[in-house]
C-alpha cells in the first residue's frame, strides 16, 4: 500500500509538471510536421567506422552538437548502434514541398558521399538479418545499458537495435485540445497496412521488451481529456523498467522529474509523446528507399492535417 501510494503521489506531480508545460508552450500558430529517417549499413560497422563517418559529415558541413552534427539546412544526423545512420529535419508546414523535396536530396547525396568516399553503402530497408551478434557501434552509458536490458527482457532485442531501421513521423501540437484527437489518430495508423510494423522486424518488436515497447495501453481506451492522456502515459513509464538499475522507474534510486524526462525517451511505444515541440510520434513505419518515402510523407501529412 506504501508503494501504491507513492507511485499515485509520482503519477500525480509529473502530470501536473507535464500539464504545465504545455500550458506554457501553447497555443502555437500553426502545426507542424517531422520526421526521423534510418538508413542500415550494407555491411557491419565498428567504433571506428562511425568515427571516419563523424569526420566526413564534419568536412561536408555538419556542426557538432554534443555526439551529433547539425547542417546549415535544419537537418540533424546522428546514429543508431548498429550503425544506421538517422536524418532529423527540422519542422515543416504541410504544403511544404520545395523544402522536403529539398531535405530528401540532402539524404540521398549525403548517403551518396559515404558510399562514394568510404565504401559505406547505407540502405532504405527496415531489416535484415543475422545482426544479433554485431559489435555496438555507440558504446555510451545509455546504450550498454539497454544492450544489457535487452538481452534478457526479451529474445530478439539486440535484432532491433542493430538489425532494424524505421521512419518516425512527427506531427506537432499547436492546441490543447488537439492532443487527444492526434493520439488517436497515430494509434489507428500504427494499425493500419501503409504504415504499421510489418513481417520480420514486428517479430523483433513483439519479443524486445513488453515494459516499453508496442502500443500504449491506453490507445484504445476512451479518454475524456489531455490530461486523462498524460495521465495514463506517465503511469505506463513509471512501470517501466529503468535502464542501469533494472527496477521500475517507481522504485528507482533518482525520481527527479528530469530524470524521470530521460526515462520516457528510453520507451520505445509505437505512438510516443514528447514533450519538445510538443510532438506526437509514430514509430512504427519501415525505413524504405528515398524515392517511396515521398508518397507515404504525404499521405500521412495530408490525413494528419484533417484531424481536428
Amino acid at each position: 500500500m506504501k508503494q501504491d501510494g507513492r507511485k499515485n503521489e509520482l503519477a500525480d506531480a509529473f502530470r501536473q509538471q507535464y500539464m504545465d508545460t504545455l500550458c506554457r508552450t501553447l497555443p502555437k500558430k500553426y502545426r507542424t510536421y517531422g520526421f526521423e529517417y534510418e538508413f542500415l549499413p550494407g555491411g557491419m560497422l565498428g567504433i571506428e567506422d562511425m568515427a571516419r563517418i563523424d569526420a566526413l559529415l564534419g568536412d561536408i558541413g555538419g556542426e557538432k552538437i554534443g555526439s551529433d552534427r547539425l547542417f546549415d539546412n535544419g537537418m540533424l544526423v546522428t546514429f543508431e548502434p548498429g550503425g544506421q545512420i538517422e536524418y532529423c529535419s527540422p519542422p515543416m508546414l504541410a504544403d511544404d514541398h520545395k523544402k522536403l523535396n529539398f531535405l530528401l536530396e540532402f539524404i540521398e547525396d549525403v548517403n551518396g558521399t559515404i558510399r562514394d568516399r568510404l565504401g559505406i553503402n547505407y540502405m532504405g530497408i527496415g531489416f535484415l538479418p543475422g545482426r544479433a551478434n554485431y559489435p555496438l557501434c555507440l558504446r555510451t552509458a545509455r546504450y550498454l545499458q539497454l544492450h544489457r536490458r535487452l538481452s534478457k527482457s526479451g529474445t530478439r532485442g539486440h535484432e532491433m537495435m542493430k538489425g532494424t531501421a524505421s521512419i518516425h513521423l512527427h506531427v506537432s501540437i499547436s492546441r490543447m485540445d488537439e492532443l487527444l484527437p492526434l493520439f488517436y489518430f497515430l494509434c489507428d495508423l500504427s494499425r493500419s497496412r501503409d504504415f504499421g510494423m510489418d513481417g520480420e522486424r514486428l517479430d523483433i518488436w513483439n519479443h524486445t521488451d513488453p515494459s516499453r515497447c508496442g502500443n500504449p495501453p491506453c490507445c484504445k481506451e476512451a479518454l475524456a481529456s489531455p490530461d486523462q492522456l498524460i495521465d495514463r502515459l506517465v503511469r505506463y513509464a513509471l512501470q517501466a523498467v529503468v535502464l542501469g538499475e533494472e527496477v521500475p522507474f517507481e522504485k528507482s534510486s533518482d525520481q527527479s522529474f528530469s530524470a524521470f524526462l530521460y526515462h520516457m525517451t528510453t520507451i520505445f511505444t509505437n505512438v510516443r509523446f514528447n514533450l519538445k515541440g510538443p510532438t506526437l510520434e509514430l514509430r512504427t513505419l519501415d525505413s524504405v528507399p528515398p524515392c517511396s518515402f515521398k508518397p507515404k510523407w504525404l499521405q500521412f501529412v495530408a490525413s494528419a492535417r484533417e484531424v481536428k
